[in-house]
This record gives C-alpha cells, structure tokens and sequence, in this order.
C-alpha cells in the first residue's frame, strides 16, 4: 500500500516536469510578430510591380491604337482631311497615351479655328469638336475680327468684302468693334450702315457710310457728333445742292459740308 506523503511527492514532482517542458517550448517557440508587416510590404510591392505593368502596357501604342479620328463641326473655310491630318500624327502615341491637350493646342493654331475641345471615346476612336471662326469685320489688309473683337489672319486670302472694313493700332480691336456697334445704332433712322471705320495714331476718328458718305468725326466727342449729325442729315439732303461728298464734324459749334460736282463731264475734261 502506497503511502500517502509518497503520492503527494509524486504528483508535485510530475508537476514541476511538466512545468519545465513547457517552459522549454516556450523559449524554442518561433516569433511570428514579422508575418503580418511582412504580408502586408509583400502585397504593397506586388501592387506597386503590378500596377507599373499595367501602366507599362496602356501606355503600348500597338496593344491600345487610336483607329478613328471624329472630326465633327460646320465648316466654310475648314476642311475636315486637313484637320484630321493635324491630329493624326499626334493620336500615334496610342489611345491611352495620347495627349488631348497638345492635341488642342495644335489645332488652334490653325487661323480659322476659334474653339477646339478633344476626347477620348472607347476604345479606340479620338473625336476632336472644332467651332469655326466667324468673322464679323475685317481688320487691316488681312486680317478678320470675330465676334468677341479676337484678331486672326488666314494663310490665303478670303474675298468677304460685304463685311466692314475696320482699322486701328494694335490692342485696339475691341475698341473700334464697339465704336462701329455703337454708330450704326445711331445711323438706324437714316437706314444708313458703316462700310469703313478708322481710328488712326492720333486718335481721330473717320467713317465712310454705306452710300458712300465720308465723314470726319474727330477725336473728342465721337458719338456727342454723330447723334448731331443724324439729326440735321435730313434738312441738308432737304437744301437740295447736290450730292454730299463728305462732311467735317470736327467744329465745337457746327461743321462742314461738301458737295459733289453736279457737272462731272466738265470737271473731268476741264
């Protein structure tokens, strides 16, 4: 029979046994703290490599072509094969890697291009939106305003004489646009338009009206003139001497008319 002071050595003898193995496990047992940091800089450098292959490839002018230039717009002095041949070159780098701005900035450059906006369509087509310029006067030898007063020369000359001839010093387009708005408002009662419109060095101001009228209005008070002018225009016409060649507004109190011979055969043999 065992005794009961030998069984409670025992036990407390396999006890510490135990204790020991496990403490000895425990200073073998590996570190795994490195695997989440470890997973996650693996899967941030598999992106980063996955992510430069993918960028490598789009950017691949024969894996991604541009197979369609869309040139769309209403044109009278465009062409859409001129157009297309601006943009092509450009859409070679592939459609993913082709830049719309330099696209756009090439192809304003053309003198009857006012508006450009360029955009990618999927898959591979490039539509290029073109607003033609639309003159409204012509401004020196041969260049053309637009509506927003914005100078532009076409390469080879356009007959468009039914539009007003405009002149002035450079920057001074948007003045003269608005100074010629402003005239034929005040010219309305005598159905009479604006053919040319100067405004010279100094400042001064010269109209010819649509029947041929010239009329110097001066530098100070251009518009103070005209209105004064529009309103005696009937009682000269009314006087009856002839046609009126030209008439000198530039007085404080008045101005100066002149006639036209009425014997053009006698002063032209004279």
């Amino acid at each position: 029979m065992a005794h009961p002071g030998n069984q409670y050595g025992c036990g407390t003898l396999i006890v510490a046994v135990k204790q020991a193995q496990a403490k000895r496990r425990q200073k073998f047992r590996p570190s795994w703290g490195w695997v989440k940091p470890g997973l996650a800089l693996l899967t941030v450098a598999g992106s980063a490599g996955g992510l430069t292959l993918m960028l490598h490839w789009m950017q691949d002018a024969r894996a991604w072509p541009v197979r369609t230039v869309q040139v769309e717009g209403q044109f009278r002095h465009l062409e859409k094969a001129r157009l297309q041949d601006e943009v092509l070159p450009l859409a070679q780098a592939g459609f993913f890697a082709v830049n719309v701005s330099d696209i756009q900035e090439r192809i304003e450059q053309m003198p009857w291009v006012d508006q450009v906006s360029v955009r990618r369509v999927w898959p591979d087509r490039l539509t290029v939106k073109v607003v033609e310029q639309q003159p409204v006067a012509r401004w020196g030898e041969r260049g053309f305003l637009n509506g927003r007063a914005q100078l532009f020369e076409p390469q080879q000359p356009v007959d468009l004489t039914q539009l007003p001839q405009l002149a002035g010093p450079a920057g001074y387009e948007q003045r003269v646009l608005e100074m010629h708005g402003r005239l034929l408002n005040l010219l309305q009662p005598l159905r009479l338009g604006v053919a040319e419109l100067q405004l010279d060095a100094r400042r001064t101001w010269r109209v010819q009206l649509s029947n041929g009228l010239a009329v110097e209005i001066g530098r100070y008070d251009p518009l103070e003139r005209i209105e004064r002018f529009v309103r005696v225009y009937p009682a000269i016409l009314a006087a009856g001497k002839g046609a009126i060649e030209s008439v000198d507004l530039r007085y404080s109190n008045g101005f100066a008319v002149r006639w036209q011979q009425t014997d053009e055969k006698t002063r032209s043999t004279g």
